[in-house]
């Protein structure tokens, strides 16, 4: 599992990616790189400018009208569990720009190029608007108090690289070059104490996750990083399916000399072809005029869907620092133990992970921006010491 505990770099451009190679003459072709991001890109934008454009488009007048029917219990499908899927419901709360890197940007106290080494990710924050026939169904009253729910869909993509990028031909038990492309669609219901998050990645590694085009284009675009070299020993091409489960607890709020405070323990785990797990991690947070959520917004874990950021305080803003210290336990990792159907290189994979987290949360009316630091054990037998990142957080509420 993946716990998180709570600073910027001010590092050149150049010293930044500096970080993934050494200058070396690069021959590379951008127009040639882009053709599958491109039809990833297209399919992403597509499904969620639908969902968006659904949303916004619809008048005033028929929004009145469906929340009346909703509230009014005559509509038909308010027991349904398909409304869900009736997105002229949905309002926006949020999206939110996620990044994480292994480098000087955001990364401060490593500057590498190696194993978990770039994430980035689009998510839409959705308010449901379920009939409260639906919402007893989904959180009976006599377990949630006034629950609320959210519904979020993402698209992401991780890369996984060896050690030593420069080498075409990596030492076979290092960790394996590997990309992984998903859609994310996330359910999650809360009340003041308890939270909840179903979520779904359907996705895919290999060549089709454009991994190798991204990585290469940007380190051709800088004429001093090094070009990755390896790309030919990756984990080939399989479809994904993973699922995830997470339940987080809050703890009363104290108060100590104007300073808020909060614990928010967490369980949870995975279960697919890309990862099996079991998790846990506890979180502290300490700052003024602390959200209503549950916890800094993370690539790798979740974010809170059931209430939009620029109203989870009282107040026009907030600010807390925080600390995650989470463990898992790893019963399968793809980009360790290779493909299902197929064969790959691989590496001998460590059973416990701890992950120790630290970073800062703030948010002013609609905008909030975050930074984190996350120093990580050894995932795999022959890793000579343990892998930090780096992850910037940055969101928009939909105050309409």
């Amino acid at each position: 599992m993946n716990v998180v505990m709570m600073a910027h770099s001010t590092h050149s451009i150049g010293q930044f990616h500096r970080r993934i190679h050494n200058a070396v003459p690069v021959r590379y072709y951008p127009p040639m790189i882009h053709s599958h991001w491109l039809k990833s890109l297209a399919i992403s934008l597509a499904l969620i400018g639908s969902i968006s454009t659904a949303i916004a488009q619809s008048d005033n007048k028929s929004t009145i009208q469906a929340q009346h029917a909703i509230n009014s219990g005559t509509d038909p499908r308010d027991d349904s569990w398909t409304a869900l899927l009736d997105v002229s419901r949905y309002t926006f709360r949020d999206i939110t720009f996620y990044w994480d890197n292994d480098g000087t940007t955001p990364g401060v106290i490593k500057d590498s190029d190696r194993y978990y080494t770039n994430g980035a990710a689009i998510e839409l924050s959705f308010n449901p608007n379920l009939s409260p026939a639906l919402a007893n169904h989904l959180a009976s009253p006599d377990q949630w108090n006034n629950p609320r729910f959210g519904v979020g869909i993402a698209i992401k993509q991780r890369i996984y690289t060896p050690a030593d990028i420069s080498l075409t031909n990596p030492p076979p038990r290092d960790h394996p070059y590997g990309g992984y492309l998903a859609f994310g669609f996330t359910f999650q219901r809360a009340d003041n104490k308890t939270h909840d998050s179903f979520t779904l990645d359907l996705g895919v590694v290999g060549p089709g996750s454009a991994s190798e085009s991204i990585q290469k284009w940007i380190h051709s675009t800088f004429p001093e990083e090094i070009d990755p070299k390896g790309w030919e020993t990756q984990i080939p091409t399989e479809p994904t399916i993973n699922f995830a489960f997470t339940r987080t607890w809050k703890s009363e709020k104290a108060n100590i000399a104007g300073v808020e405070i909060e614990m928010l323990p967490t369980l949870g785990f995975d279960f697919g072809n890309v990862l099996i797990s079991a998790r846990s991690s506890m979180t502290l947070r300490a700052g003024k005029n602390l959200p209503t959520d549950f916890g800094p917004p993370n690539m790798l874990t979740q974010k809170d869907h059931t209430v939009r950021a620029s109203q989870s305080s009282d107040a026009p803003w907030s600010l807390y620092a925080f600390s995650r210290l989470g463990v898992d336990v790893i019963a399968r990792d793809m980009f360790l133990d290779g493909p299902i159907f197929t064969s790959s290189r691989s590496a001998k994979r460590e059973p416990f992970v701890t992950t120790f987290s630290f970073g800062f949360m703030a948010r002013y009316k609609s905008v909030y921006i975050g930074w984190a630091q996350h120093i990580q054990t050894e995932r795999f037998k022959l890793q000579p010491d343990d892998q930090t990142w780096g992850s910037i957080i940055l969101g928009c509420s939909f105050d309409w």
